[in-house]
């Protein structure tokens, strides 16, 4: 028993961490790709003009902000049940710790309880693009707090992910007030 919490549980572990995260970072990218296709700036941010085309009113949407990140948050909930469903494979010979029989023998497979928790936080900057020119991003964070049950053995982690959701060059003045206050930017 003790050689298998002294020398086979921390390979395991760092194995299924490992892939989990990688996992992880492919369901954060997929699912946010798959739902960015149909999107647009304007999905995203409000911005009323006056009749000399000066942008007179400018704020982040925050009903379709927070629709964009449920959703994504939903889809990769759902990848995650994938994961736990499939389980993690492992070859017998990476469990023997021996470097040159790793990834050789046949596959164990793991089944694992994934206990996760998906979160997205917003941000907004503004950056200088050029004379009276600027570049608006809309970004999500999304976090996604694991924890794994491995027969005998639990770890938990933390996956991370910031991805861009939108992104636009604005000619003229900006009002910066509004945006920055309500994402807390």
């Amino acid at each position: 028993m003790a050689y298998y919490y002294l020398r086979i549980m921390p390979l395991i572990t760092n194995i299924v961490i490992e892939n989990t995260r990688m996992k992880v970072s492919k369901a954060i990218d997929d699912m946010t790709d798959l739902q960015l296709q149909n999107t647009k700036y304007e999905d995203f941010v409000i911005v009323r003009y006056d009749e000399n085309g000066k942008i007179t009113f400018f704020q982040v949407n925050s009903v379709n902000v927070d629709l964009f990140a449920r959703k994504v948050t939903a889809l990769i909930r759902d990848e995650m049940s994938l994961f736990e469903s499939n389980g993690i494979k492992i070859p017998i010979g990476t469990v023997s710790g021996i470097p040159f029989l790793s990834d050789l023998g046949p596959e164990l497979t793991l089944n694992v309880l994934n206990l996760g928790v998906v979160d997205a936080d917003f941000s907004s900057d503004f950056s200088d693009a050029g004379m009276n020119q600027t570049v608006h991003r809309l970004y999500m964070k999304i976090i996604v707090s694991m924890k794994i049950i491995l027969p005998g053995y639990s770890l938990s982690f933390n996956n991370s992910s910031t991805v861009i959701i939108c992104e636009s060059v604005i000619v003229g003045d900006v009002p910066f007030g509004d945006i920055n206050a309500s994402l807390g930017g």
